[in-house]
Formats: C-alpha cells, structure tokens, sequence
C-alpha cells in the first residue's frame, strides 16, 4: 500500500486540478474533454482535494526516501510540492501551478524507475 501512496496522490491531484476550473482552467478544459465539466458546482471540494493529494504525494515521496535513499528526488518532491503551494496562496501564479503539477508528476515516474532498478538489482544479486 505504501508504494502506491506516491502515484495516487499524483495522479489524484491531476484528476481533481482538472475538475476545478476557476483555479487550473487549462486542466478544466482538458476535464470537460472528458466529461468532468457536470462536476464545476463542486469545485471548492476538488480545491483542496488536490492540495490533499499533493500532500499525499509528498508523504508517499518520504514514504519512498526510506527504500531508496534517494535524496534528490526527494529534494525534488519537495521543491515541486511547496512551489505548488506557493502558486496558490502566495505568488497566485497558474503557470507556476501547472510547472509544479508536472514537476510532482515526474518525480513520481522518477520514483516508479527508481523502484523498478532496485526490484531488479535485488533479483539479479540473488
């Protein structure tokens, strides 16, 4: 379960940065696409559902640092995580948001080839 805490939060915050389109109305366009347009009257409620799920991904990062000692990606999820905050609250910047939205969701693919290279360092040592 723990493994899975990084890729839910990313992909989560993605979901729901795409149903909420006052704050990120390029990712709203992208979820009209596909349907989620029915879902604006709950926008506020996806707000801070996506800032759950960055943290959510942040904590799936630490929960990641533990099995890999990887200090730069965590570096990383930190640096992009509290950019996206920044975003938000303080600089008020939808590009920056976007930025750090790509940033939490390379960090997780990052983490997905970590794992996988360790998974096959252990098979191959034994």
């Amino acid at each position: 379960m723990k493994q899975y805490l990084n890729k839910t939060g990313s992909l989560g915050s993605i979901l729901t940065a795409a149903a909420c389109p006052i704050c990120f109305p390029k990712l709203a366009a992208a979820g009209a696409f596909f349907g989620m347009g029915a879902l604006a009257p709950f926008e506020a409620y996806f707000f801070w559902g996506a800032q759950l799920l960055v943290l959510l991904s942040l904590v799936g990062q630490f929960v990641a640092f533990k099995r890999l000692k990887n200090r730069l990606l965590l570096l990383s999820a930190i640096t992009f995580t509290t950019l996206f905050f920044l975003s938000l609250y303080l600089v008020v910047s939808e590009y920056l948001s976007y930025l750090a939205l790509a940033g939490i969701i390379l960090g997780s693919i990052w983490l997905m080839r970590e794992d996988r290279k360790q998974k096959f360092s252990t098979i191959s040592c034994r």
